[in-house]
């Protein structure tokens, strides 16, 4: 039986600390890589959160399975030593720079790039029992053509802001890492991430779908009652839920088999529900009518500038291939988009400021102490 030691980065995050109690669950030992967190609470604390939200008994592998280094990522190369990386079978590389400015391009190619191949190489020299460097990237590397992506490098792409470049840019440098140094690297990309599917749990910081929640739940606080949104009715985004998400990557992760030394795969929910359904969740849980539209009143022009970054990829269709993934983790019945009634109970779960685990959260990482 092999053994499992997987070094992980940005565990304090949403799908970081939800794949990080997702391994310990299912046996793994978990180091992870975590900064301005000289006694690792933080990190517990959010993985406590996280194995809670997904329904997850981590009760034992947290104090004998999770082990939490502080780093300054600046000091990667001489802050980590042979004996804190010497068993670590598997890296996943999941911190990022999630900001679109272009403003902020150099400090994003610098994160983005820059940690993930110092990182690569770090591993590359103090883990010498290391498999496999597991790179978190995003399905929308493959620009905003639409229609089928294949799950392989993309030679070209039309990119609209900092983050899409700067993940595609990675994606290229690791590659060429693997065929000069021949660490496999597997390029592990999700479409657009939501809560989980049966409790509905994610971290409410307003990024990606969550923007359209959030605006739309501004407007309900200030006393609006009527939306138009510039979107198209049709179209059909690829949710795939943090469920589904770390099933995937702990599927990869636990595999028997040894796969392919350089990998592409799309971590996909499906698409299913076309987006005049999804606005309408999004205002019943609100409560504001809304309809699809130009916005004519200043309050809509303003709702639109809010959600304008992400506007592009809402209207924008594409069918995201998931069939090398499928085949690797050897699921031979597909995956189940989300349903109506599925994406409304986590939408509410979202919008529900009462649900407050922080006590629970306290209690369970006073045991882990």
């Amino acid at each position: 039986m092999k053994v499992h030691q997987v070094l992980i980065t940005g565990a304090t995050g949403f799908v970081g600390s939800a794949l990080a109690a997702s391994l310990l669950a299912r046996g793994a030992h978990v180091t992870a890589l975590s900064r301005n967190d000289p006694d690792g609470v933080r990190t517990v604390t959010a993985v406590v959160a996280a194995a809670q939200g997904c329904g997850l008994d981590i009760n034992g592998a947290l104090k004998r399975y999770l082990k939490v280094i502080n780093i300054d990522f600046a000091e990667l190369e001489t802050a980590l030593t042979s004996a804190e990386l010497g068993g670590v079978t598997e890296v996943w590389h999941v911190a990022a720079e999630m900001s679109y400015s272009a403003h902020k391009l150099g400090l994003s190619f610098d994160t983005n790039v820059g940690n993930s191949t110092r990182l690569y190489e770090t591993v590359l020299r103090l883990a010498p029992l290391c498999r496999r460097f597991y790179y978190v990237s995003t399905a929308y590397v493959a620009g905003m053509s639409g229609g089928p992506v294949r799950e392989e490098l993309h030679a070209k792409s039309r990119m609209l802001n900092t983050y899409q470049v700067t993940k595609w840019s990675t994606e290229q440098a690791l590659h060429l890492l693997y065929l000069r140094c021949g660490l496999p690297v597997t390029v592990f990309r999700p479409t657009v991430v939501v809560g989980h599917r049966a409790t509905g749990w994610a971290h409410r910081n307003g990024f990606g779908f969550y923007m359209f929640q959030d605006a739309m739940a501004a407007l309900a606080k200030a006393g609006h009652k009527e939306l138009a949104l510039d979107l198209l009715g049709s179209t059909r985004p690829d949710l795939v839920p943090i469920d589904q998400l770390t099933a995937d990557a702990c599927s990869l992760t636990l595999r028997q088999h040894a796969g392919r030394d350089f990998e592409v795969f799309h971590s996909a929910g499906g698409i299913h529900l076309p987006m005049r359904e999804i606005v309408r969740i999004w205002g019943e849980v609100a409560g504001i009518d809304t309809c699809l539209g130009a916005p004519t009143t200043a309050l809509e022009q303003k709702f639109d500038r809010a959600v304008g970054a992400n506007k592009p990829f809402a209207r924008t269709e594409w069918q995201f291939e998931r069939a090398k993934l499928d085949a690797a983790i050897g699921c031979g019945q597909g995956i189940q988009p989300l349903s109506s009634e599925e994406l409304y109970s986590l939408c509410s779960w979202y919008a529900d400021e009462s649900i407050d685990v922080t006590d629970a959260r306290e209690d369970a990482v006073a045991k882990a102490d």
